[in-house]
């Protein structure tokens, strides 16, 4: 910078020099009537730009930094060509610290250096004799002269230090050793340590490094500060190792910058890298059956919960390993044996390690199992063998065996009372607790009045379908269906007629007969036709021998035929008598042949290949929709309740109607303490097929878990009259029941009307009297049966899965609307949807909005 300024203040003066000298020649110039001119600034103006070359030159230099141990080695108009190479000085390492660049112009000569700046370190106290020496420059080889600088700095092993000391020299295959790092540093230099440092684990598996020990200790009257880290190692293979060295930065004080109470200390950064011990690693010995190569010291509990249980109660098996030893290459617990007779749901295994541990660990697993046969069982002996590397040997270690005692099943038992009396309790959003206090469910509670949406202009309803039509629609299908089963099965019953055979035989000999007609009896080809005429003869007449006679044919006429065939055909002189052909084509005209009967139609083996292909069809379909399945089910078998679930929920946005998928959702559901949601897939499950046991159970189950449920479907779970009748069906089943009756009710009035009003037979009356009585008893069951269900046999149903909140309008953002509890277990109406809101219609006319998230449709 220096430089800079004097640069332009040189440049100044020259420029005002010139400035003046122009308007004294301007002057002089006017005054004699001439032009100026600028001779002094075009000759200045070369002279302000020109840059005289300098030579280049390499030289060593004391450092300005202060440090007495550091000399720089400048490049003077000229680069390094790579990292120089410095002469050897015995005793003494150069360490480079710095580089840096400078630019001086003097005298309008500009000078570019490259400074770079080494720190000796040796044992010796004097100064230092750098020899002279040749480097690489971009400009060519330089001599660099020789030099002497002062006494270097200690050693930096005298300074600092850094080792690695495992536990032992030699260690077993996975075997957890303890290996420590401690550096070293002299107090003197003031040291700044930081926590981490380098340093590469592989091929061994170790734990993160412990925290830093600090201790101080005099060595050889020098105090040092000592830095202590800890880890576990874990070798595999067997080998002889020799560890990888660490690397670790500090900053120690090298100096003072500064004089009296200003100066501060110089801190220095080094690298201090420490030694690489050999580690040997042993094989292990000569393994025993059932060792799964486990090296450490391990312990292993069994505990069965409960030891005394019902059949289809679970039974909760806990194996837990736990102990120190090289876990990361143990593959699991020991295997069980468990009796046929249970249902095994084997979740996966927990591994728990302790905090900051990798060879610390248990594993524990919880097997449940489901008894299917009463009995009493033996759960265990449970064996696991390991190498115990303190005593070099394989130990065994048993979990002792366990009896189960399986009762007969008992009855469930729900008592469910009525909903009590609603109180000023602020509802609690966690439903499972209600389930575990053991309180039947009750019924939610009515949302709060909110303003209604406005009703907009007018509007005409759409008028539905006219039943007929409908009808039409919905029939018209299987009829094609029908019309094209009866044409497969009349080309079948054609194809299977054992008539068949002999009326094409009938056709063939009505050809070959016009054959000879039109050919001479004794020309080419003769011979031919005759056999085909056997041939089809043969199987006219239904002729079992291979080579039939003339005395085979029971009518002479076809007999004298067949003896006159023969002879044209093997005779040395034979020929057609002139009237055979004539005689043949009426005895074939007299000889009739039974046609195809259409009611084989009707024969099961003509019928049943197209039933049974129908069926195949169907069946192949349920088996995709079954295979689509076996995951959901595999995964929930494994206690893998989180996949089951996206498993059931896939199938059920395939087929909303699928049953069985909203009951397996349900269990999944209820497996992670979601009661609500599990309640509300349950109450899916139960309308949807309410006459399955297991789906009645757990409908009732999840209703008490819940702790809530709709006041209508409640009843169904300790039944009356009502609903022992309703739950023989689903409300579609009963809808479907009414329609029938109506139909059958109407066609009996029908047949009684045309009995009244034409002959009247005693008979038919009596017969259309019981139909319209069956019509009647139907329809009124299947009304009563509907009703059982109240909202929830309507196709826009939904059930609040879990506690909401219903609001005026569809938008969470306007805190000024009006808002009301929404009660998991509340049975809806849903009419109408807005984003991801939907409106929804309660039994009281109240109406709101809510999220579809905190919905469940039971038929859509």
């Amino acid at each position: 910078m220096r430089h800079a300024r004097s640069f332009l203040f040189i440049l100044t003066r020259f420029v005002s020099a010139a400035a003046r000298e122009r308007r004294r020649r301007a002057c002089s110039q006017t005054a004699a009537g001439a032009t100026p001119a600028f001779p002094f600034l075009a000759s200045l103006l070369p002279l302000l730009l020109a840059v005289a070359a300098q030579a280049q030159s390499v030289r060593w230099e004391p450092s300005d930094s202060g440090m007495a141990n550091s000399v720089q080695l400048v490049f003077e108009n000229c680069t390094p060509d790579g990292e120089p190479q410095l002469p050897a000085v015995a005793g003494v390492t150069f360490t480079r610290i710095a580089e840096s660049t400078n630019t001086n112009i003097v005298n309008f000569q500009v000078t570019r250096s490259v400074i770079l700046t080494y720190q000796l370190r040796g044992r010796q106290t004097g100064p230092v004799a750098i020899p002279a020496f040749s480097v690489k420059t971009d400009k060519g080889s330089l001599r660099v002269a020789a030099f002497n600088t002062a006494a270097p700095a200690p050693p930096l092993e005298s300074v600092a230090g850094a080792k690695l000391i495992p536990e032992r020299a030699s260690v077993w295959a996975g075997e957890v050793f303890t290996l420590n790092y401690e550096l070293s540093a002299a107090r003197r230099t003031n040291p700044q340590i930081s926590p981490t440092f380098d340093w590469t684990a592989a091929p061994l598996v170790a734990e993160d490094w412990s925290k830093p020990e600090v201790t101080e200790a005099v060595v050889n009257g020098d105090r040092r500060v000592n830095v202590l880290f800890r880890t576990r190692a874990v070798g595999k293979t067997p080998n002889r190792l020799k560890l990888e060295a660490a690397n670790h930065l500090l900053s120690i004080q090298t100096g003072t910058i500064g004089f009296g109470i200003i100066s501060q200390p110089r801190m220095e950064q080094v690298s201090v890298t420490s030694d690489q011990p050999v580690i040997e690693i042993r094989p292990l010995p000569a393994a025993p059956l059932g060792f799964s190569g486990a090296v450490g010291q391990f312990k292993l509990l069994s505990k069965v919960v409960p030891e005394k249980a019902a059949v289809g109660e679970p039974v909760t098996w806990t194996l837990e390993l736990s102990g120190t030893g090289n876990w990361t290459d143990l593959p699991g617990l020991p295997a069980r044996d468990v009796s046929s007779d249970f249902q095994v749901v084997q979740p996966k295994a927990k591994r728990t390690p302790a905090e900051g541990k990798l060879f610390d660990v248990t594993l524990a697993e919880d097997v449940v199992l489901v008894p299917t046969k009463a009995g009493t069982y033996a759960l265990g002996p449970v064996n696991f063998t390991y190498f115990d590397p303190k005593s070099g040997s394989y130990k065994t270690i048993t979990a002792p065996r366990t009896a189960v005692t399986i009762s007969a099943p008992i009855a469930p038992q729900f008592n469910v009372s009525a909903p009590p009396a609603a109180t000023g309790e602020k509802p609690d959003s966690d439903a499972t607790k209600a389930g575990a206090a053991g309180r039947p469910p009750s019924a939610p509670t009515p949302p709060a009045p909110i303003p209604r949406d406005p009703l907009p202009g007018t509007a005409a309803a759409r008028a539905p379908l006219v039943a007929s039509t409908l009808v039409t629609l919905l029939a018209a299908p299987f009829a094609l269906l029908l019309v094209f089963w009866g044409w497969l099965a009349v080309r079948r019953a054609q194809h299977t007629d054992p008539v068949r055979p002999r009326r094409e035989a009938r056709d063939r000999l009505a050809r070959v007969l016009a054959d000879l007609q039109s050919h001479s009896a004794s020309g080419p080809g003769v011979s031919a036709r005759l056999l085909a005429w056997q041939r089809d003869v043969a199987v006219l007449w239904q002729l079992p021998d291979a080579a039939p006679r003339a005395t085979a044919l029971t009518d002479a006429a076809w007999a004298r035929l067949w003896t006159e065939a023969d002879r044209a055909l093997y005779s040395a002189q034979g020929a057609l008598p002139a009237d055979w052909v004539a005689r043949a084509q009426a005895a074939l005209a007299a000889k009739r042949v039974p046609g195809f009967q259409p009611l084989r139609l009707f024969l099961p083996q003509n019928l049943m290949p197209f039933a049974a292909l129908i069926t195949v069809l169907l069946v192949a379909t349920a088996t995709v929709v079954t295979a689509a399945e076996l995951d959901a089910l595999a995964a929930y078998r494994k206690a893998d309740f989180a996949n089951a679930e996206k498993g059931w929920r896939a199938a059920i946005g395939q087929q909303p109607t699928n049953w069985i998928a909203r009951h397996n959702l349900s269990l999944a559901l209820a497996q992670q303490e979601r009661a609500t949601e599990a309640a509300a897939q349950a109450t899916a499950a139960f309308v949807q097929h309410p006459a399955d046991p297991s789906v009645r159970w757990h409908f009732a189950l999840a209703a008490e878990k819940a702790g809530a449920a709709a006041v209508t479907l409640t009843r169904f779970i300790n039944p009356g009259p009502l609903q022992a009748l309703g739950r023989l069906a689903s409300p579609a089943d009963w809808q479907l029941g009414l329609i029938i009756a109506s139909w059958v009710t109407a066609a009996a009035l029908g047949w009684l009307l045309a009995n009244t009003y034409g002959c009247k037979a005693r008979g038919r009356r009596w017969t259309a009297l019981a139909l319209v009585a069956a019509g009647v008893l139907l329809g009124g069951s299947a009304a009563a049966g509907v009703r059982s269900y109240g909202l929830a046999a309507h196709a826009d149903a939904v059930i609040i899965a879990r506690q909401s909140t219903l609001r005026s309008i569809p938008t969470e953002a306007d805190a000024a609307q009006k808002t009301s509890p929404l009660a998991a277990g509340s049975l809806a109406l849903a009419d109408r949807a807005f984003l991801s809101w939907t409106r929804l219609t309660f039994e009281n006319g109240q109406t709101g909005w809510a999220r579809n998230d905190d919905l469940v449709r039971l038929w859509k």
